[in-house]
């Protein structure tokens, strides 16, 4: 950023004492809006318009003319020129040319003088037309031969070809011949594939490698985009990561060196212990207190963390029963009581050369994987610049084959050859604050957009399931009671065993943990629980309060103020969410909220970590107030994804099995620490830490998925902590979603300068024209974008091909996993004047779902104004003013 900037510390404070925090996060794309401008084929594509116009004209003039005709006929009487007349007319009305018989001056003659007239333009309509189809062939073959030359340039860009180095190598090889040499040209299906990444690198800013790069942001007193030089940061895959380790921890010269501890989440009550039991499936194991494990745990809580063979030491002094002593000591290890910690943090932020170092202590056990470990690691921590593509792709290759010989050493049960994309993730980041966003120019948007985070409170996912939590603990411990977390955790499971045979709140929150995000309320209305239906109900109200009457110009405005009473009146039982970060873009005097999830640094601690690790200034960070009485503490494992890793974001964290800290105690609490506590005046259940005597709130701040947490850490913070409550898949405003049978249009909605919603389309795929037996590209082309102009779908938009069963519920399934991997969630930029993205959408069509959506583009990627000539989507997290 030009020095003379001035930024703003501590973010933005707004009307309502919320505050906006410092710093925002910068998503931008990889390559600017204009690389989709310059492939489009626009004569082709005005072509195409205009003969569907004119068709769409002729088709309906020609049934209007039919029925003049009609009459003209009867007038006529039999005989005579009748016979031409009806050919005329089922010409006309079936939009095919009359024959020479069908149409002369005796014809025209026989016609009083209008309708003789509106034949003679039906004629010239339908000529232009024939002139049209015959020159929009050639005119599309031209164009599309020039636009694939342009795009060999556009495609040339750095950024662009590092990112298809990892997400496509194959592609990525195809185009690297063709830039070598342009007499090699990519087959059509491999030019649309290139084309498809160029679109995905242009228009949106899903973080995958350098198709998008990040920044920390600030505020300031202008608004004011600067280009800074960009890093690739490599991070070792996490599940790679995660086996390495796990497969040093079974080195018996490593395994000796294991810190052992007390499993976090251990309950010790009625004699018995229990506690969570391996990953991934976590059982929650019960062992009797025995005299021996109770010595086991007393050692293991006053004294400094220790090795196994230093705990037996004391268990068996002089010797005396060692080999017992061990024994019992390894079934409580193989339980699960019993941890053994190697020496690497879950957020290390250079675990390879942690990994060295121990793996040295090894002696000649490991001695070889030393070598193999500092190779891997050379490979990873190096930054090569992002302009240096030859120099990058050597350097994955390098990676790979070190990662192989690593693997091969240590017999992981991966491929040895074929690595790829399994072996490292790269993220782009600037080196410096790429942008300065003006104080005054957001003030006002960012108040609308604190009025729309408390109005979404009544639409949080997890509601429902926490209102049953709440009833259900009522009814399973009674009112005010108190329990361990863990028995809280064990009898829900109890009851989703047990099926159908479940008491009403015990239903419901079964229901709830395995509903799907798409089913929207129908669950509400018809619940057995008063709240339950309650809540639906609010449900329907803070809708009505949004979806007023459209204005002329179709789209739907709610004054912001209808929003902030709403929420006034809300319950205690639905609390406005604390922190929450939202995913928006500007689209002029308008922001677009695409996405909003719990603040409290997700996303942006990441960005820290990212713009720390390549050498950027990390802007200060105001420290989070957590309301009096209450501490927010984080899950700190990484729980082996690369996108869990972040710099920490709260006071505390969870001290979770099986995952490894470098916090102090003191910040850490034990998952055993946490009690259930019911409250019979709110219904609702809260978590409680033992030891600080605090309402505890725990949160899942790393940018993996919430339902891929291990089972026990999805519970966690579903129950009692903040995730989604908008996400670009789903609407709150859409109450049940069901796959429609006909086309439905939902008009943009807008609740002061905040778009809640863009305009969509939601079709049955079987109504969209997808390409004939023997069509040519023209006629293809002209049928699908007057289909598009028929229905008054935007011909530059974003397409989703829902799956299957996506909305559905199933008793015996994993919705929210189900619908977190299918990647037919995911919006594609369909732009139908460049070609090949028309083929692109055409190959949609050949595997589809039931339904397509089709959703507005807004902004739209090439529109003037864009931040810097690139789609930029912006975090900001607004936090506070909450009573």
């Amino acid at each position: 950023m030009s020095e003379n900037l001035g930024t703003v510390s501590g973010g933005i404070t707004l009307d309502g004492g919320a505050r906006a925090d410092a710093p925002l996060v910068l998503r931008r794309a990889g390559l600017p809006a204009a690389a989709l401008d310059v492939l489009r084929t626009e004569k082709a594509h005005r072509c195409a318009r205009e003969l569907a116009r004119l068709r769409a004209w002729l088709a309906a003039e020609g049934a209007a003319l039919s029925d003049v005709l009609f009459a003209e006929i009867g007038a006529v009487g039999d005989g005579g020129p009748k016979p031409r007349l009806v050919g005329l007319r089922r010409a006309v009305f079936r939009s095919r040319r009359p024959r020479p018989e069908e149409w002369n001056a005796e014809v025209e003659g026989a016609l009083g003088p209008e309708a003789a007239r509106r034949v003679r333009e039906w004629l010239a309509r339908f000529d232009e037309a024939d002139r049209l189809a015959a020159r929009l062939p050639g005119v599309l073959a031209a164009e599309v031969a020039e636009r694939e030359q342009v795009l060999r340039g556009v495609a040339s860009d750095p950024c662009l070809r590092r990112a298809l180095s990892q997400a496509s190598p194959a592609l990525y090889g195809e185009l690297a011949k063709w830039l070598d040499d342009p007499r090699r040209r990519p087959r059509p299906q491999t030019m649309a594939r290139l084309v498809k990444y160029v679109a995905r690198a242009a228009a949106k800013t899903s973080p995958y490698s350098t198709f998008t790069i990040s920044g920390l942001a600030v505020w300031g007193e202008r608004e004011e985009f600067a280009e800074q030089p960009v890093h690739g940061v490599v991070e070792l895959d996490g599940f790679l990561l995660r086996s390495i380790v796990r497969a040093l921890c079974e080195v018996p010269a490593l395994r000796a060196t294991l810190t052992v501890r007390a499993n976090p989440g251990a309950v010790v009550a009625d004699g018995r212990v229990s506690f969570p039991g391996p990953p991934p499936r976590e059982p929650i194991v019960t062992l009797p207190e025995t005299p021996a494990v109770r010595a086991c745990l007393r050692l293991l809580a006053a004294g400094p963390p220790g090795t196994l063979a230093a705990l037996a030491d004391v268990l068996a002094p002089g010797g005396r029963n060692r080999e017992r002593v061990e024994g019992f000591l390894a079934a409580l290890v193989e339980a699960g009581l019993l941890i053994l910690d190697p020496p690497v943090a879950d957020q290390a932020a250079d675990p390879l050369r942690e990994l060295s170092a121990w793996a040295a202590r090894g002696g000649e056990e490991t001695a070889d994987v030393v070598p193999l470990l500092e190779r891997l690691r050379r490979e990873v921590v190096p930054p090569v610049p992002v302009e240096d593509v030859e120099g990058h792709r050597a350097r994955q290759d390098r990676l790979r084959d070190a990662a192989s010989a690593l693997v091969e050493r240590l017999g992981l049960p991966f491929p040895v050859t074929g690595l790829s994309k399994s072996v490292f993730h790269e993220n782009a980041v600037f080196g410096d604050v790429p942008a300065e966003c003006s104080v005054e120019g957001w003030r006002p948007l960012l108040d609308d957009l604190d009025a729309v985070r408390h109005w979404l409170a009544v639409f949080d996912p997890a509601l429902p399931l926490r209102l049953a939590l709440g009833a259900f603990c009522g009814e399973r411990f009674g009112a005010g009671a108190r329990v361990p977390f863990l028995e809280l955790f064990r009898a829900v499971h109890e009851e989703m065993n047990r099926g159908d045979g479940a008491p009403g709140a015990a239903r419901e929150l079964v229901r709830f943990l395995r509903a799907s995000p798409m089913a929207g309320d129908a669950a509400l209305a018809g619940s057995p629980l008063e709240r339950l239906r309650e809540l639906g109900r609010i449900r329907d109200a803070a809708r009505r309060a949004v979806l007023v009457p459209a204005d002329a110009d179709g789209v739907v405005r709610a004054p912001v103020a209808r929003l902030r009473a709403l929420a006034a009146r809300s319950p205690e039982w639905i609390g406005a969410p604390v922190s929450m970060g939202c995913y928006v873009q500007r689209a002029g005097d308008l922001i677009t909220l695409n996405v909003a999830h719990a603040g409290y640094g997700r996303g942006r601690s990441r960005i820290r970590r990212l713009t720390g690790f390549a050498g950027g200034a990390v802007p200060p960070e105001r420290p989070f107030d957590a309301p009096p009485g209450t501490v927010f503490a984080e899950l700190g494992g990484t729980f082996a994804s690369a996108l869990n890793a972040r710099a920490p974001g709260t006071a505390y964290e969870i001290d979770y099995p099986h995952t490894v800290s470098a916090r102090p105690a003191s910040e850490r609490l034990p998952l055993g620490d946490l009690d259930m506590v019911h409250d019979p005046r709110t219904g609702l259940a809260d978590l409680v830490s033992r030891r600080l005597g605090e309402r505890v709130v725990p949160l899942h701040l790393g940018m993996m998925a919430d339902v891929l947490l291990p089972p026990v850490a999805r519970f966690l913070t579903w129950a009692f902590g903040a995730s989604y409550y908008l996400h670009p898949s789903f609407s709150p405003l859409a109450p049940d979603w069901e796959p429609p049978t006909s086309i439905v249009a939902a008009p943009r909605v807008e609740a002061g300068r905040v778009v809640l919603r863009r305009a969509r389309w939601s079709v049955p795929t079987g109504l969209v024209p997808a390409r004939r037996k023997a069509e040519s590209d023209a006629d293809h082309l002209v049928r699908l974008v007057g289909w598009l102009r028929a229905n008054g779908i935007p011909g530059r938009c974003y397409v989703r091909m829902w799956a299957d069963g996506l909305w559905q519920d199933d008793a015996e399934d994993n919705n929210w996993g189900k619908w977190v991997l299918d990647k037919s969630r995911k919006p594609v930029y369909i732009d139908f004047a460049i070609w090949h993205l028309v083929a692109v959408f055409e190959r949609m069509l050949k595997t589809p779902g039931p339904v397509i959506v089709f959703e507005e583009a807004l902004p739209e990627p090439t529109a003037a104004g864009a931040a810097g000539g690139f789609v930029s989507e912006f975090l900001v997290e607004i936090s506070g003013g909450v009573a």
